[in-house]
């Protein structure tokens, strides 16, 4: 059965119950919390949530990170505490205004020409995107979890991803569905701070 409001509400309410500290990552992170930032002056940011609507909590203060010289941050990540902790998840890093996600898949017709089909997606060539399998759903074959494309041949209802930027698309061979959502990973030649502004992390029922 699918959830109403208030087992939406529910759900996201029991996550924000466990997550307190929002860690950086300079590429997407497995189950255990991979990849995560360290030196020079870079810490853990504290967060709270706002109250439950629709499913959905944002971080009701922007957070500020520290991130040192040379690195690339591509993900936040959910965890318990400042250091060490239980590792709950992760969201993938975009700026303001450029969140782009979508249902998407491949066809016999998509396998034939390697192109994913969503209808007026949004994408165009150059954006950076990860997919998702949908449920119980196999991802179509070739694609990968948690590998960041780029998106090549992009039209208004159908895209391609490819490895590199540009580059030749990622042979698709079987049929399947997928969650498709843009991520813009951030490199800092210098040290810096990462701000994020308030409400822009989610904690969504929609995609947990």
């Amino acid at each position: 059965m699918g959830f109403n409001t208030n087992g939406k509400n529910a759900l996201v309410n029991g996550v924000a119950s466990v997550v307190t500290h929002i860690s950086l990552h300079s590429a997407i992170p497995d189950a255990t919390g991979s990849d995560e930032l360290t030196g020079g002056t870079y810490a853990r940011a504290a967060v709270t949530w706002t109250s439950a609507s629709n499913g959905v909590r944002d971080n009701n203060a922007q957070l500020d990170h520290n991130v040192p010289a040379g690195s690339t941050v591509a993900a936040y990540g959910l965890f318990s505490a400042s250091t060490a902790g239980t590792f709950y998840g992760h969201i993938p890093r975009v700026g303001s205004g450029e969140a782009l996600y979508g249902f998407g898949s491949v066809d016999s017709a998509g396998v034939t020409s390697d192109a994913i089909q969503s209808a007026a997606h949004g994408l165009s060539n150059g954006m950076r995107v990860l997919v998702h399998n949908v449920f119980a759903e196999s991802l179509p074959t070739g694609l990968s979890e948690d590998t960041i494309y780029w998106v090549v041949q992009a039209a208004t209802d159908t895209f391609e991803v490819s490895a590199t930027e540009g580059g030749s698309s990622v042979n698709i061979t079987g049929q399947g569905e997928l969650f498709w959502q843009r991520i813009t990973p951030e490199v800092f030649a210098s040290a810096g701070v990462l701000s994020t502004a308030t409400g822009a992390l989610d904690l969504s029922a929609a995609v947990i």
